[in-house]
């Protein structure tokens, strides 16, 4: 018996699906174009053209349609800029009357113009432009009628950009019986890619991501680390949210993160299932099963999460065939009522036929509606998973390698995170550039588990300086000082500068990549302290000095004033200021501050991360950090319907992020002052409480909180 037969023989016939399946497959991000290529490779044959690209059209929106229909009416061009301004970008035409009834600027504009609000509602949403689908690829058949076909035969075809696009969009191309396959790229696979490289190159093992997730998947370690929260850079698990929720689950096995991932949406967050789940799981309440759902649903304590258990059910309990069972996953997907009716009584009929009580097939059928609004599909559910997994595990197990990769691709409000995590749960540990040994990427030494910063994350210093500075480090090796540096990189120049930001002239940049304000930046990032035998980062001033020397210039006094350059916070700063790593003593800048004896008896000093205890939540805390975001937010006062304001703050010791939440009552009266904080180190007072939105502790400010700027 062949395959086709054996889906047959299951109820599976030829013709009773809705529609053609999608085929979505995700691809590692460097290697999407090989895919692509070995489609035409394999099907475009003798000359035959079969690969095309789906075509898709950009839909005139309200804003365009509005501006366009005001220029054939003269409208004044300041009046429709001013009107269209107010629009949020995806309003549609209801929403324009919804704004037109509370805005008088929208409303007048609506009662002066009434021909080009008429003459709009006809244009929105017809297409404006042609243009080519990001990942929809399709393939033709090879003959139609018997004779060869290519896939002009079956469809119009234009050229766009040299590449052969479809004049049908995608969702047109699966009404005429073509089959699309959408290549997608996902960066999560190139950096499994990377990580297991690293691996196998420096441990002499030979993993690959399929062996992985074939024989590793009863890793304790790994399950762990997800249950105690270090989901950082671990695909589909690194959001706040989803953290909370695996630490709650606290996984034990595959099965558990493909329920975790599946679950974790808003239709289930809403209706409290990951709340359900969590209390089976735990044991705290027994799982009800109804009738003929078990073996559907064992997996996940009697909650339908995936497609595929209502449609088990559908077919096991309620008699549908296979292809029926997916008509009642278009008919639920798409809302179809009249559709949903009939296959309610088909479904009740065969339930009661089965032995199913006729109530509790009522009950059944309720829940299938339920779960048919956010089930999520198993397969893809358990494909994020374990890849999901096969990240978690490299990080569990081989996290140095997990994390130079992460940091290599990590932006760099990532970093921070990345870097405190890192410093927790593993050996691994980032260390300031070092001139002789730092490259373009972050360079690890696997020996000590150090990972050295990047040379291109330091502020101004491109690809191009940095290839020439390592270039001239393998030609001439080491190098063994800072006059040393100046001298070997800039030994084809002649010219002596004026200061730190004096230019090359447009020959010598391109011989040389490298000038003044390069060399600045590479000292005040540390990446000479090791070479000189820098003690302390006070040191530093005596390098720039030096360097400036070399350069033709001295140092000018206000750029580095006499009272700051002694003191230890200011040159660490400076280096996180030109390359993003540092390390502040912000308890020493506490100390030394004024606002110590005002907060004294009123609150006690601690760290960021003491804050984050949860044995400290109920405490008046006064932390010193960096306000690295300000971010303000309205609400309504529920006892009055006074809409209020409130701000919240991201602050930053070092590699620890915390939120502080500044309340309407203190926000209102520092709101000036506040405004100014980004990028300044503060000293806070504030109550530690916890919050369910982040799962951590966070800052409160109370009416009499202290605020000092240093």
């Amino acid at each position: 018996m062949n395959v086709r037969d054996a889906y047959v023989d299951k109820g599976l016939v030829e013709g009773g699906h809705s529609a053609l399946p999608d085929i979505d497959v995700d691809y590692a991000s460097d290697r999407r174009q090989e895919i692509k290529e070995y489609l035409e490779q394999r099907y475009n044959v003798g000359g035959a053209q079969r690969v095309f690209s789906a075509g898709t059209f950009s839909s005139l929106k309200l804003k365009a349609v509005l501006k366009d229909v005001a220029r054939v009416h003269r409208v004044p061009h300041s009046l429709v800029n001013y009107i269209t301004a107010i629009f949020d970008d995806n309003m549609d035409w209801t929403g324009l009357f919804k704004l037109a009834a509370v805005n008088k600027k929208v409303n007048r504009f609506v009662q002066d113009y009434p021909q080009v609000i008429e003459d709009i509602r006809t244009l929105m949403g017809q297409p404006r432009a042609a243009s080519i689908h990001a990942s929809a690829i399709i393939v033709t058949p090879d003959n139609r009628d018997g004779r060869p076909a290519e896939c002009f035969d079956f469809l119009p075809i234009r050229k766009m950009d040299g590449l052969l696009v479809s004049e049908f969009d995608g969702y047109s191309v699966d009404e005429i019986g073509l089959l699309k396959e959408d290549v997608l790229a996902t960066k999560e696979l190139s950096k499994l890619s990377a990580v297991i490289g690293i691996v196998n190159r420096t441990y002499g093992k030979q993993y690959t991501i399929e062996s992985i997730t074939r024989d590793e998947l009863t890793d304790a370690k790994t399950y762990r680390l997800l249950a105690e929260g270090y989901t950082q850079n671990v695909f589909q698990f690194a959001s706040r949210g989803i953290t909370r929720f695996l630490m709650d689950v606290r996984p034990e096995g595959i099965e558990d993160l493909i329920a975790v991932n599946a679950l974790y949406r808003p239709a289930t967050l809403d209706i409290g299932a990951t709340d359900d789940f969590v209390r089976y799981k735990r044991g705290e309440v027994a799982p009800v099963y109804n009738f003929g759902t078990y073996e559907a649903t064992k997996n996940t304590y009697g909650i339908m999460c995936y497609q595929e258990q209502f449609m088990s059910i559908a077919h096991t309990l309620g008699g549908f065939d296979l292809g029926k069972t997916d008509y009642l996953r278009k008919a639920i997907g798409k809302k179809k009522a009249d559709l949903m009716a009939s296959l309610k009584e088909d479904f009740i009929r065969g339930a009661v036929g089965n032995g199913c009580p006729d109530y509790e097939a009522e009950e059944i059928w309720h829940k299938i509606e339920m779960a048919g609004r956010y089930s999520f599909n198993r397969s893809h559910a358990a494909a994020y998973a374990l890849t999901a997994y096969c990240g978690a595990w490299l990080k569990a197990n081989y996290p140095t390698a997990f994390y130079t990769v992460a940091l290599q691709w990590a932006d760099d409000k990532e970093i921070p995170a990345l870097m405190a995590e890192m410093e927790e749960c593993s050996r691994a540990r980032i260390v300031p550039p070092d001139i002789n040994l730092s490259q373009a990427e972050f360079f690890t030494d696997y020996t000590t588990d150090e990972i050295y910063w990047s040379l291109t994350r330091i502020k101004m210093v491109g690809g191009k300086t940095v290839e020439y500075i390592v270039r001239e480090r393998e030609r001439g090796g080491k190098f063994t000082s800072v006059e040393n540096f100046i001298h070997r990189i800039f030994r084809y120049k002649l010219k002596k500068y004026a200061y730190w930001d004096d230019p090359d002239n447009a020959d010598e940049a391109v011989k040389v990549p490298v000038n003044a304000r390069h060399v600045r930046h590479l000292v005040l990032s540390g990446c000479f302290d090791k070479v000189e035998g820098v003690k302390a980062v006070t040191e530093r001033l005596g390098l720039l000095q030096r360097a400036a020397r070399e350069l033709g210039f001295a140092l000018d006094e206000k750029e580095f004033p006499a009272d700051l350059t002694g003191k230890h916070y200011f040159w660490s700063m400076q280096q996180i200021a030109t390359s993003g790593i540092g390390s502040i003593d912000y308890r020493r800048i506490y100390d030394n501050s004024e606002a110590k004896a005002a907060i004294k008896g009123k609150a006690a000093y601690l760290s960021l991360r003491e804050v984050m205890n949860p044995d400290k939540e109920g405490r008046r805390a006064a932390v010193c950090a960096t306000v690295t975001e300000t971010a303000e937010v309205s609400y309504t006062d529920k006892t009055n319907g006074e809409r209020k304001k409130f701000c919240k703050l991201t602050l930053q010791q070092n590699n620890d992020l915390l939120e502080a939440v500044l309340w309407s009552d203190f926000y209102e009266i520092h709101r000036n002052e506040v405004s100014t904080l980004k990028g300044r180190v503060v000293i806070l007072t504030a109550s530690i409480k916890y919050s369910d939105y982040s799962g951590s502790n966070t800052l409160n400010s109370y009416k009499t909180s202290l605020l000092f700027t240093v």
